[in-house]
């Protein structure tokens, strides 16, 4: 009788489990959500985490915003999307009470964690924007790239300083793409210290108040240092190593230490280019500010890591890393397998993440106090993120799966998941044929597949090594077709098990991007189109556009000659007739025969060809799509009109205006009867197709949306911002909307 109740109660136990997994998923696919819309799905693209002093909250800063948790319950506590484009910089107060964030869209926002609500909003002119919370608990410090610093009074919003460091004067027509390194240290009585690399290779420490020099740093030639001297090889020491003209030592990267007492630079020995610079790497340097000597010459390092005291540092290179005392100039560590180290808020103790694990370190005692290598699957892949608590108890931790989880450092049993669905950028999307799952491919190559109904992830495919180019259903809605660069793979959906593959030679790896003078740019590389009944492939290789028979692996055709990339292509629902853009003409071929059967060309008239010519307009397209009975064809181009095409007669039947970015993303519904078009500013307008009517505005994305997909049923559209080459404007999410009535 025991067992009996024992069994059932674990079975509940284990239900119990699964229903709160699902309604902790779906619950963030529904906060904060745009109108319109029914579903986010995916957190987006982890930008920064921080935690709090007091250890009670962490936040994770995304492209689509900031997701606060209680640690100590791995539940979130709020979603901030007040920024209008991606937060790259989070940070606490001393309490705790407090969250500043900042973004893109130029501005500093102060936030109450709980209840997640906006209490300031302060405007910058240059973003983005590290911040820090003095320790009078009343200001908020903010440092930009070049070293400016400001000082906000965290009640009133009141700006109440700035400081900008005192830059040498460069010709920019010698040093183009070049900069000057600065890093800036702020005491806690508001005392600022600038440190700025120079022409000559020597840094200058500058007062922040009057922009006198302080002490220049000048490098040592002798080997009397008390840390080795470790050169690289070759070390350019004559400076005369390519064809016979001398480099120069540039400081690329400053690093204060806290307590500023210590400055890590980082060089290299560059010669100035027409386009830029070539050179090699040079050394890195430790230096003492108050003194002005020269600590150390390392040959290797990427990675600079303080302790909160300024006492200890971590190098982290090629070869793994060290980790030095500086007060008394010996080393603590050195590791060739270590990936990345962490220092607790206290100074007392340092993590040191490793391909399979993480060891602990008590640095007074200089001696390893802990070693973790979790079993886990989810916490197998070493860290892109993490960080240690104040007081070194409780490592946080983010991998390439999207999982941000919590381990207390002295327990090598206990690991908590706070959260998943974090993401890469998306950058394809493709609904079965049945409308109950959807495909989704991202940037490093995975695969999700979704329930479209619960908006649960069911499984995760690694595919390829590269980005995702396009996906396809088979018509048993159990098979899924990939492409990535030319690699074309079959996979089983339920099982995640690869079935097929094979290769398009030569298959285009090329990528575009360009800006429009509203601000609004696109990136775009170019990527393989299946037709809608997933026979058909279209793909660019450098002999054209090739066609290849998806079930058979079999080239049929080559369309045109390859000449530059393909922003837009479309096949009609059968394969039959592709459609590709060249500038502002869009070309009609037949798959079968390699026939050009039309070209649609935009402007229509000389007016319009002559306002292009002095650059008034635009006619590029970057958008095409058939209706699903192939006789339409819409394209979207930079002048932010939609133009219908009779693909019978290859006539200009129609416009649609309303856009005020350029059009580059449109999909019409499976019945014909609704377009939607998205657009380089975010939005997505549906349309009735047989009137015109514009019907709704749908307002959810922070840049360009250039994928939009019908469910089969016409009732969900799906839309992605794929813009996965410029790291600010990456989304990481994915929406769906809810589709009106016609």
């Amino acid at each position: 009788m025991k067992t009996i109740q024992f069994s059932t109660l674990l079975v509940l136990f284990l239900l119990s489990t699964l229903f709160l997994t699902n309604t902790f998923a779906q619950d963030y696919t529904q906060l904060n959500l745009p109108k319109g819309a029914k579903a986010r799905l995916g957190k987006g693209v982890i930008t920064d985490m921080q935690l709090s002093v007091n250890g009670k909250y962490l936040a994770v800063a995304s492209s689509i915003g900031v997701w606060l948790y209680d640690i100590r319950t791995g539940s979130e506590t709020a979603l901030i999307t007040g920024h209008t484009e991606t937060v790259t910089h989070v940070a606490f107060s001393r309490n705790g009470k407090i969250l500043a964030s900042s973004a893109h869209d130029k501005t500093v926002r102060l936030w109450d964690t709980d209840p997640g609500e906006n209490r300031l909003t302060l405007s910058i002119p240059t973003s983005p924007i590290r911040l820090k919370f003095l320790t009078d608990g009343k200001t908020l410090v903010g440092q930009n790239g070049t070293g400016t610093v400001r000082f906000w009074d965290i009640t009133t919003g009141e700006q109440l300083k700035t400081f900008t460091p005192k830059l040498p004067k460069l010709n920019r027509r010698k040093y183009r793409h070049w900069s000057l390194a600065t890093d800036t240290f702020v005491d806690h009585t508001r005392g600022v210290t600038f440190a700025v690399g120079n022409k000559d290779g020597t840094i200058s420490i500058q007062d922040g108040r009057t922009h006198q020099r302080i002490t220049q740093l000048v490098e040592r030639t002798d080997d009397g240092m008390s840390l080795p001297i470790q050169y690289p090889d070759p070390y350019p020491g004559d400076r005369e190593i390519l064809d016979g003209r001398p480099y120069m030592k540039w400081i690329n990267a400053l690093h204060f230490a806290p307590d500023g007492k210590t400055i890590v630079s980082t060089s290299d020995h560059r010669i100035a280019r027409r386009n830029g610079w070539e050179g090699t790497e040079g050394p890195v340097e430790i230096w003492d500010v108050d003194t002005g000597e020269q600590l150390a010459v390392l040959a290797w390092g990427v990675g600079v890591r303080f302790s909160g005291d300024g006492k200890t540092l971590a190098l982290i290179g090629k070869k793994g890393c060290m980790v030095w005392n500086v007060p008394t100039r010996r080393q603590i560590a050195e590791l060739l397998s270590g990936v990345d180290v962490r220092f607790s808020g206290d100074g007392k103790t340092f993590a040191i993440i490793e391909k399979d694990g993480y060891k602990m370190w008590d640095i007074a005692t200089r001696s390893e106090i802990a070693v973790h290598n979790p079993v886990i699957e989810w916490f197998e892949v070493s860290p892109e993120r993490f960080m240690l608590s104040q007081d070194g108890t409780l490592l946080v931790t983010a991998d390439e799966y999207g999982n941000v989880a919590g381990r207390e450092t002295k327990n090598t049993k206990q690991l908590r998941l706070v959260t998943t669905s974090y993401t890469k950028p998306f950058t394809t999307l493709a609904f079965a044929h049945d409308g109950k799952m959807f495909a989704s491919g991202d940037k490093i190559g995975n695969i999700q597949i979704w329930d479209t109904n619960t908006g649960t992830k069911q499984i995760t495919i690694k595919a390829a090594s590269h980005s995702i180019g396009g996906l396809a259903f088979a018509a048993d809605n159990a098979t899924l077709i990939s492409e990535s660069e030319g690699d074309i793979k079959v996979w089983d959906v339920r099982t995640g098990t690869q079935i097929n593959a094979y290769t398009v030679p030569y298959a285009f790896r090329g990528q575009f991007g360009t800006s429009f003078n509203d601000g609004t740019g696109l990136n775009r590389r170019s990527v393989g189109v299946f037709s809608p009944n997933s026979e058909k492939l279209a793909i660019q290789t450098e002999s054209g556009i090739e066609i290849w028979d998806v079930p058979n692996n079999k080239h049929l055709n080559t369309l045109g000659k390859a000449k530059r990339i393909v922003l837009a292509l479309a096949l009609t629902s059968d394969g039959k007739i592709l459609a590709d853009n060249t500038g502002n003409t869009v070309r009609l071929w037949n798959t079968d025969t390699s026939e050009q059967i039309a070209t649609l060309k935009t402007p229509q008239g000389w007016i319009d060809g002559f306002l292009e010519r002095l650059g008034l307009r635009d006619y590029n397209v970057f958008a095409v799509a058939f209706t699903y009975d192939s006789k339409i064809l819409a394209t979207g181009s930079a002048d932010k009109e939609i133009r219908l095409w009779d693909t019978s007669t290859h006539t200009h039947i129609g416009t649609l205006k309303g856009h005020k970015h350029t059009v580059c993303g449109l999909a019409f519904s499976p019945d014909g009867k609704i377009l939607a078009s998205g657009d380089t500013g975010g939005k997505i307008y549906l349309w009735e197709f047989s009137t015109g009517r514009h019907l709704v505005k749908y307002d959810g994305h922070k840049n360009d949306v250039s994928t939009l997909v019908f469910s089969p049923d016409g009732k969900t559209l799906a839309s992605i911002s794929n813009n996965p080459y410029t790291y600010y404007k990456q989304e990481g999410a994915i929406l769906l909307w809810d589709v009106p009535e016609k």
